[in-house]
Formats: C-alpha cells, sequence, structure tokens
C-alpha cells in the first residue's frame, strides 16, 4: 500500500450540517451550474443590500452568511467540489472578513486539490499563511500545500523523457518535502505531522531513486567518476533510502572499471556489512572492444 493516505479523511470539522439543495442532487450540467450561479447572486445581492449596523439588518446578513457557507460545506462533504468553490468564492467577496470566512478559504484548499486544480491549491494555502499565520487551523494550510505540491502534474518535457516518474521534474516534490518540513518544524503536535513524515519518507526514497538512474545512465556511458560522485550522494544524502544498496553496487562496479580495485573492495565490505541479504555476483571488468574479438 502507498504511503500516501487519501486525504479523504482528513478535513476540518464545522459546527452546522445542513440537507443539500435538491439541484445538487442531479448531475452537474451546464444548466444546473447557470442555476447556482444564480442563486448565489441572489443571495449576496440580498446580502449586499443591507448596509445597516445593529438590529434586524446585522442579524439578517449574519443568518445569510451563514446560510451561504453552509451550503458550501454541504456541497463539499458531497464531493461536489465546483458548487463549493463557487458558494465559498462569493462568500469571500461578499464577507471578506469573520471566522466563516477564514473557514471556507481552508475548505477551499481541499475543494481546488480534488478538482486537480493543484497551482490554485498552493496559491490559495500560501496566501492564508500570509494573511492568518497565527490562525488555529494554520497547520492545515501547510499541510495541503505538500499534498497539492506533491500532485503537480508532470511537464510537457517530462513526457518525453526515458524513466517515466522516476525522472520527473523534482522541484514538486522538493517543493512538497519543504512544506511538510515546516508543517514539522513549527506544529510538531500537529494532526497533520504523522501523516506528513510519512509522506516525506516517500518522497526521500523517490528523489533517491532518481539520483540512483542518472548514477545508472553514467555508468552505461562510461562516465566512472560522475558514477560514484552521484552514489555517494545518495549514500550521504538519503542513507535511510533503499536506494542506498543499488548505489553501492553500482559504486563498486565504477571503481573496478576505473582499476581501483581496493575502492571498489572496500564498497563490498560495506555492501555485505550493511545488506547481508544481497546475492550481487561479484563484477567483473568489461572487456575492451579488441579483447572482445578475441575468442582466447
Amino acid at each position: 500500500m502507498s504511503l500516501f493516505q487519501a486525504i479523504e479523511s482528513i478535513s476540518i470539522s464545522t459546527s452546522a450540517s445542513f440537507s443539500a439543495p435538491a439541484w445538487q442532487k442531479r448531475p452537474a450540467t451546464r444548466c444546473y451550474k447557470l442555476i447556482l450561479l444564480v442563486c448565489i447572486a441572489a443571495t449576496v445581492t440580498v446580502c449586499g443590500g443591507n448596509k445597516k449596523k445593529g438590529g434586524i439588518d446585522e442579524d439578517l446578513a449574519q443568518q445569510q452568511l451563514q446560510e451561504l457557507y453552509d451550503k458550501g460545506k454541504t456541497a463539499l462533504d458531497k464531493g461536489n467540489y465546483g458548487f463549493a468553490i463557487d458558494f465559498y468564492r462569493a462568500l469571500e467577496a461578499n464577507y471578506p472578513y469573520g471566522e466563516l470566512t477564514e473557514q471556507a478559504k481552508l475548505d477551499m484548499l481541499f475543494a481546488f486539490d480534488k478538482t486537480s486544480q493543484v497551482e490554485k491549491a498552493v496559491e490559495a494555502a500560501d496566501n492564508f499563511i500570509k494573511l492568518y499565520p497565527t490562525h488555529k487551523n494554520v497547520d492545515y494550510a501547510y499541510y495541503m500545500k505538500g499534498v497539492a505540491s506533491f500532485e503537480k502534474k508532470a511537464g510537457k518535457i517530462d513526457k518525453f523523457i526515458k524513466g517515466g516518474n522516476t525522472l520527473r521534474d523534482p522541484k514538486p516534490l522538493r517543493d512538497s518535502q519543504n512544506a511538510f518540513q515546516e508543517l514539522i518544524k513549527r506544529y510538531p503536535d500537529s494532526v497533520y505531522t504523522e501523516d506528513a513524515e510519512q509522506r516525506i519518507v516517500f518522497i526521500r526514497n523517490a528523489l533517491a531513486e532518481r539520483e540512483l538512474y542518472i548514477a545508472q545512465f553514467y555508468f552505461n556511458n562510461e562516465t566512472y567518476v560522475a558514477t560514484v560522485n552521484r552514489c555517494k550522494t545518495i549514500i550521504y544524502k538519503y542513507e535511510t533510502s533503499p536506494a542506498v544498496e543499488g548505489s553501492l553496487i553500482l559504486m563498486e562496479k565504477a571503481y573496478i572499471e576505473m582499476g581501483l580495485d581496493e575502492l571498489a573492495l572496500s564498497t563490498r565490505t560495506v555492501l555485505n556489512q550493511n545488506f547481508p541479504q544481497n546475492k550481487q555476483v561479484p563484477y567483473k571488468k568489461k572487456k575492451g572492444f579488441f579483447a572482445r574479438l578475441n575468442p582466447f
């Protein structure tokens, strides 16, 4: 099972729960989308018309704010993430301040991620962190920033590079790792810390695997010094990664090809001590071109 757990199970609780409007039970066609926007416009227009402070008008405005938020939360809970975003955006535009507005901003992070709008999710998380650095739930913003950063789609160039996801652009992985590390550093007791730690392990293993793939490429092209340097990077930087075993095996081969038998033997000793179950057959130096032509 992947170390990444489904984020559907992680959400920030809210106080009220209301039944969804009837139109939410039907497919989200363009027609219903238009009806939704008309309903939102009607709601916020009535809200905007009440400018008086205090008394009935203020109570009515608060009631309409709560109703708008609850509709968005109901849509979110039912998996209608696009509708939820529309409700939350309308709320944010007409009620820029307040606890429900802040909660709507957090809820939108999840909705953006579930609709594959990962760039918007990262941007919204950054904005929330800047606006509310002391918010009681700001740890969720750091967490969702890490989740969304990891899920950034591969670039156009990545699709044409051999190696698939192994050689994908490492920047999204590093951005995700940085966000999770910041979460753990600032909020070690957060409910999201344990999951963030597991995700960091997965990311580090992926980055180490990428380095090993590049090292193998160097070896295949007989650039042995570069091969050794890449293998050392894996060993020192990703010492708990499964790729360490492969890097030791490849490093031994590179030393043998360079005629550095003592270093190759030392590498083999380290390999056997740390991975006693390894059954790699001792490597023999490649024959030169003319040697391969001689059958004797």
